[in-house]
């Protein structure tokens, strides 16, 4: 049996990939974020034997070869004013305790970190610095680390909208995070909407260089 470990279990995102190992019989290991969470985790998953809610600041028995997803690290979402970095430390600490031999982690960014706009910079920056010192974790515990940074989030297809097609639903994502899992460690965009993100950002971020002018 496969044990994934969730970090981040009541985003959307976390919801969406612990069914998906529960569905193919994996174990799962539902982290609750220190002081955080674990009523409500026993509550959505309680009655799954499979489901082993975890107290972060506690740690866990994680098997060699664990998949590590972390969906929720530093801000989650780009309103999000986390000003305090011993509370992402903190996080990252308790992060380190469940990572076991030959981890495979992949971490769900945004696009807005690659090229933030100005009014996102605050988001985009914590992004950022919790990208790098994940980075220097994974380093320091030989595990293998990927990263995704995916566009605007939705709920599943329905075909009748241009935004099925420009967007990224949920299960899609989750697919993308597992699949980044089972393979050599690479960062890479998810969706069309990050990917055309980047494209006009470039653009703008050397006009603006180039010309002076604010971006």
């Amino acid at each position: 049996m496969s044990c994934v470990v969730v970090i981040g279990p009541r985003t959307r995102l976390g919801r969406e990939l612990v069914t998906r190992a529960r569905g193919r019989g994996d174990r799962v290991l539902a982290v609750a974020r220190p002081g955080r969470d674990a009523e409500e985790l026993k509550a959505t998953w309680g009655d799954d034997p499979g489901v082993e809610v975890v107290h972060a600041e506690v740690g866990a028995d994680v098997p060699a070869g664990a998949r590590v997803f972390v969906c929720a690290l530093g801000p989650v979402q780009s309103g999000d004013r986390v000003d305090d970095p011993a509370v992402v430390e903190a996080e990252l600490a308790a992060l380190a305790r469940l990572l076991g031999a030959k981890a495979r982690v992949v971490l769900v960014s945004s696009v807005v970190a690659l090229a933030p706009k100005r009014d996102r910079r605050h988001y985009g920056g914590w992004k950022n610095l919790v990208e790098d010192r994940l980075r220097v974790l994974a380093a320091e515990h030989g595990v293998e680390l990927s990263v995704v940074y995916p566009g605007r989030l939705v709920e599943r297809r329905s075909g009748n909208s241009w935004r099925d097609f420009v967007h990224t639903p949920y299960p899609k994502l989750a697919r993308v995070v597992e699949t980044s899992s089972s393979r050599p460690p690479a960062d890479r965009a998810v969706g069309l909407d990050a990917r055309a993100w980047l494209l006009v950002r470039g653009a703008r971020l050397a006009s603006g260089a180039l010309t002076g002018s604010g971006v």
